[in-house]
């Protein structure tokens, strides 16, 4: 009588035993892709899915670039990125060149702008002291405030500037053929070294 060798197993159910690792190791690796999958989409569209107007965008660049925030140097950069991010949710290349041209134009002005009020701002500091209201007294008095004006006499400008005295405050050539602002600039620099004594009637 033989002995028994137990019960015989079934070549598919051995083939299924093996399986069950790498199924469960599958489903690890794949599972949270497919949760994820499900997930509704969170990503927000910076341009919230609607396009630039050109009009809408002039008004936010000319509050970007306003003229009277010109001792800033330049808007802070938060505004400049969103701006720029404008630009780049502009539908349609054609919009989008127009766009960019008035955000250049707006930021040529507001330099342009800035520009002149940090020379306006130098020019009152070169003319103070005396300060503007003197300088104009003595032109008025000298010349009736014509810069240009040389009667052959000697004198010249609007400050009446002999040529030696001219030369000696940094001029050249003569003083009624300078601009306003260095007439006056040099007029100040002649008042701070001798006071109002170069004009004896006119002097403040």
């Amino acid at each position: 009588m033989g002995l028994s060798s137990g019960p015989t197993r079934s070549p598919r159910k051995a083939g299924i035993r093996r399986s069950i690792p790498l199924i469960a190791i599958l489903a690890v690796l794949l599972l949270p892709a497919a949760v994820s999958a499900t997930r509704p989409n969170t990503t927000i569209d910076p341009c919230f899915t609607q396009p630039v107007s050109v009009s809408h965008f002039k008004k936010f660049a000319s509050k970007t670039w306003r003229l009277p925030a010109w001792e800033r140097g330049k808007p802070p950069e938060k505004v400049i990125q969103a701006q720029r991010l404008i630009l780049y949710c502009a539908r349609g290349s054609g919009e989008r060149g127009e766009l960019r041209e008035t955000w250049r134009s707006s930021k040529r002005a507001y330099f342009e702008h800035r520009a002149r009020k940090l020379a306006n701002r130098r020019y009152l500091d070169a003319i103070t002291p005396p300060g503007a209201v003197v300088l104009a007294a003595i032109r008025s008095c000298e010349s009736g405030g014509d810069y240009s004006i040389n009667t052959g006499n000697g004198f010249y400008g609007a400050y009446q500037f002999t040529a030696s005295t001219w030369l000696s405050v940094g001029g050249s050539g003569l003083a009624s053929e300078a601009s306003p602002h260095e007439q006056d600039e040099r007029a100040a620099r002649l008042y701070r070294e001798q006071g109002s004594s170069p004009w004896p009637v006119c002097g403040v």
